[in-house]
């Protein structure tokens, strides 16, 4: 993940990371807007994300990543797991790496998606876990570190929120590298996701900005996670 540098003292990048959700509303037809402020998000989930960067030499390619999350959901918890390797099988995964080379959007295939919706398979390599607190009406926030660190120690903090409205479910991950030294400040990047929209059964799409990534993901529940490298 990319960092934003900051000498002085906190300073928060919400701003900017909600400046950088530029990319379109998905529509609804009249009334059939679903209500996502008590959306239900436990389970195993594959997402894909789609996304373009200032920072690329062609600012037109559209590059993919993808990951799992496994979520447990209760009225006053949430935790998450985030999966940042996803395995295929090896025919699906020579197409993939091709599409990411050549730098191509790459969307699955009905067969593979028919997999997925079966099992999403994925390495604990770099596995994170974060347990929030909260409740549907004022938001979910991941628990304080126990400790921070002193003078001129760096503290390295990963804070997620997530916030349920009727027309978005604003997922928020901050990472902070921080001293107790005004002179070094801090250094902090932002993820955001919003899902914006029900496409299916057990399908969402929404908006995603990372840094300079800006982009669409849909997320699509799996039966089951499997832990399998």
């Amino acid at each position: 993940m990319a960092f934003f540098c900051s000498t002085r003292p906190r300073i928060r990048l919400v701003a900017l990371a909600a400046a950088m959700l530029v990319v379109p509303v998905f529509s609804h037809a009249a009334g059939g807007q679903t209500d996502l402020s008590k959306l239900d998000l436990g389970g195993d989930w594959y997402v894909l994300i789609h996304y373009k960067s200032d920072r690329s030499e062609d600012r037109s390619i559209t590059k993919f990543k993808d990951l799992a999350w496994t979520i447990e959901q209760s009225p006053n918890t949430l935790t998450w797991e985030e999966y940042p390797y996803v395995m295929f099988d090896e025919n699906t995964e020579l197409v993939r790496r091709h599409a990411m080379v050549k730098h191509l959007p790459w969307e699955p295939e009905d067969s593979v998606l028919s997999k997925l919706r079966s099992h999403v398979d994925v390495s604990s390599r770099a596995m994170k876990r974060k347990r929030m607190k909260g409740n549907f009406e004022k938001g979910f926030r991941s628990l304080p570190p126990l400790m921070s660190g002193g003078l001129n120690i760096l503290t390295f903090t990963r804070t997620w929120t997530v916030v349920f409205e009727p027309e978005k479910v604003r997922v928020q991950v901050i990472d902070s590298l921080a001293s107790g030294s005004e002179a070094i400040g801090e250094i902090e990047g932002a993820t955001v996701f919003e899902i914006t929209e029900k496409v299916g059964e057990n399908e969402y799409r929404g908006r995603y900005a990372a840094d300079s990534r800006r982009g669409t993901f849909r997320m699509l529940r799996s039966s089951e996670r499997r832990v399998v490298k």
